[in-house]
């Protein structure tokens, strides 16, 4: 009798461990969306997609962080307290995305240290990192493509790294980008990686369905490889009325995307449609060729307007618009002041 007990009881404890994810995300120190009420300034860059060079004179053009040498693949961040957003795709065709990935992780701990904020979201490229699709294309395409992601495990395998150890889940690259968020509401504007859904939700139904895929730790299904929603979706920007739903049902005044260059506009620069959709992707990856890279600034003045702008190292400064800061983005000090 005790024999049968003790050998249901293995199986039991086999299950259990089977079933259980090894590295259970801390939800409380890396939470599924990203909130931020009363930013000053707001920097967001779009894909980088490996491209170093380029990133470089995007964030020295932001005087966000500049380069600590012309060979070296830090930076130094000068932001002080600001909030700089990368909103996802950080990897692929270009040939550093392991060491793009090196300097934003040092960013966001030296912006920690200065009372500033990085915010790396995750992006379909990411999720095809961990679900090894980038590793399959790397082997199987015959395109020039082919060589777009072989790039991504160069990069790793260059600085002596072994690629599936450094993106597993205990790896340091891997278990960085499995506690990125999926979303960000920053002075009442959303940041996602595509845009918006093609089935209108709220943020914490989204966010749910996030957690819930996280967990189980199968990035080849569920909302990593749904081409409906925020890491995958295209063209719902030509739907006015869904745009709205959107809009409504999520609670904030526009979104912030990337993943599409040209998406609204031209290709190459930052584009914006009736003060609430901003396109961000600049197709700054040499492999495209659209861009020597560009940004988004987001300033509040002192009478809380948010001036977005467009800034680009090869291109003059643009104002895009200007909109009045929604009481629900002001810290909560400042909200209680305003409601009287």
């Amino acid at each position: 009798m005790k024999k049968a007990f003790s050998i249901v009881m293995v199986m039991f404890l086999l299950v259990l461990t089977a079933s259980t994810p090894t590295c259970a995300r801390d939800w409380e120190k890396y939470p599924a969306w990203v909130e931020i009420t009363g930013a000053r300034r707001v920097y967001a860059v779009g894909d980088i997609h490996g491209a170093f060079d380029e990133l470089t004179a995007t964030l020295d053009t932001l005087k966000v962080a500049s380069r600590t040498s012309p060979t070296s693949f830090r930076f130094k961040w000068n932001g002080a307290d600001s909030v700089l957003i990368f909103v996802g795709d950080l990897n692929d065709r270009g040939l550093h995305s392991k060491q793009v990935y090196d300097a934003v992780m040092d960013l966001e701990k030296q912006a920690e240290k200065a009372g500033g904020q990085v915010v790396v979201l995750m992006g379909n490229h990411e999720a095809m990192l961990l679900n090894g699709q980038v590793e399959e294309w790397a082997k199987t395409l015959t395109s020039h493509k082919k060589q777009h992601y072989q790039n991504t495990l160069d990069s790793f395998t260059r600085d002596g790294l072994d690629f599936h150890e450094a993106i597993s889940e205990k790896g340091v690259y891997g278990s960085w980008i499995r506690n990125r968020p999926l979303f960000a509401v920053i002075n009442g504007f959303m940041f996602t990686h595509a845009g918006l859904p093609n089935t209108p939700v709220t943020k914490s139904t989204l966010a749910a369905d996030f957690k819930d895929d996280i967990e189980k730790g199968n990035f080849k299904v569920g909302i990593f490889m749904n081409h409906d929603s925020v890491l995958w979706n295209r063209d719902w920007w030509k739907d006015d009325v869904l745009v709205s739903r959107n809009l409504k049902v999520l609670g904030v005044m526009g979104v912030v995307f990337g993943h599409t260059i040209g998406a609204i506009g031209d290709k190459g620069r930052i584009v914006v449609r009736d003060n609430r959709l901003i396109s961000i992707d600049v197709g700054m990856t040499p492999a495209y060729g659209n861009s020597k890279g560009g940004g988004l600034i987001i300033s509040t003045t002192a009478s809380d307007h948010m001036v977005f702008r467009a800034a680009y190292p090869d291109q003059p400064e643009e104002l895009l618009f200007s909109v009045k800061m929604p009481a629900s983005a002001y810290p909560s000090a400042r909200r209680y002041y305003q409601a009287y």
